[in-house]
C-alpha cells in the first residue's frame, strides 16, 4: 500500500506535466492555422467594374502574370446625354433636317460596329472549332454583333422618324417654329478595368456580352504583395 501511494505521487506531477505539453501543443496548432489562414486571404486582390456596362473584351486569362495597372476587363459604357432644345427661332424644318443627319451619323456608327463584330464572329468560328480558341469567347462575340445589329436597327427607325419629321415640316401651313427639343443621343465609350496591384490572375468572372453592374466583381488576383 505504502508503495501504490508513492507510485500515485510520483504519476500525478508527470499527468500534469503530459496535460500542459499537450495544451501547449494545441495552442501552438491553432495560431499556426489561423496564421496560414490569414497568409491566404492576405494578397487577394479583386477587380471590380468601374462602371455599368457590356463586357467587350477579357484582355487576360487565367494564370497569366500582370504588373499594376494592368488593363483586365474592356466595358462598353452607354451616356445618354441631355437632349438639345431647339435654338430660339429655329424653323421646324431646320430642326427636322438636324434629327435627320444626327440619325444618319448613328446609322454610320452602328453598321460599323455590326461588320466589325461579324468579322470578329468569322474570325473566331474556325479557331473554335480547332480548338485554339474556347466557346465562351465564341459566345461573347455573338452577343456584341447581336447587340450591335439592334443598335442599327433602332438608328434606322430614327431615321426614319427624323424623315418623316422632315417631310411633315415641309408642307405648306406647317408651323415655322418649334418649340420641341430633340430625342436624347445615346453616346458609347469604352472603360477599362484594371488591377492594382502585381499579381497572378485567379479566376475571371465574367466574359464578353455579359452586362454588369457598377462595382462588380469581374476577376480575382493572388497578389505578389506581401
Amino acid at each position: 500500500m505504502r508503495s501504490q501511494a508513492y507510485t500515485t505521487r510520483l504519476l500525478n506531477p508527470l499527468a500534469l506535466y503530459v496535460l500542459a505539453m499537450l495544451f501547449l501543443i494545441a495552442c501552438a496548432s491553432c495560431t499556426r492555422t489561423q496564421t496560414d489562414s490569414a497568409e491566404q486571404s492576405y494578397g487577394v486582390v479583386v477587380v471590380n467594374a468601374p462602371a455599368a456596362g457590356v463586357v467587350r473584351r477579357v484582355l487576360v486569362s487565367e494564370g497569366a502574370q500582370v504588373n499594376a495597372d494592368t488593363p483586365i476587363v474592356e466595358i462598353t459604357v452607354q451616356e445618354q446625354l441631355p437632349a438639345a432644345a431647339a435654338s430660339p427661332g429655329e424653323s421646324a424644318e431646320s430642326q427636322a433636317v438636324r434629327r435627320v443627319r444626327a440619325s444618319s451619323a448613328e446609322i454610320d456608327a452602328a453598321r460599323a460596329e455590326v461588320v466589325r463584330h461579324e468579322a470578329e464572329v468569322l474570325r473566331l468560328t474556325p479557331l473554335v472549332a480547332s480548338g485554339e480558341v474556347n466557346q465562351a469567347q465564341l459566345d461573347g462575340e455573338r452577343a456584341l454583333y447581336e447587340q450591335a445589329q439592334r443598335r442599327l436597327q433602332n438608328a434606322q427607325e430614327a431615321e426614319k422618324q427624323a424623315q418623316t419629321g422632315l417631310l411633315a415640316a415641309r408642307q405648306p401651313g406647317a408651323s415655322q417654329t418649334s418649340t420641341t427639343t430633340q430625342p436624347p443621343v445615346v453616346r458609347e465609350q469604352t472603360v477599362v478595368a484594371k488591377t492594382s496591384s502585381a499579381g497572378t490572375v485567379s479566376v475571371i468572372s465574367v466574359r464578353p456580352g455579359e452586362r454588369v453592374t457598377s462595382g462588380q466583381p469581374l476577376a480575382t488576383l493572388r497578389s505578389d504583395a506581401r
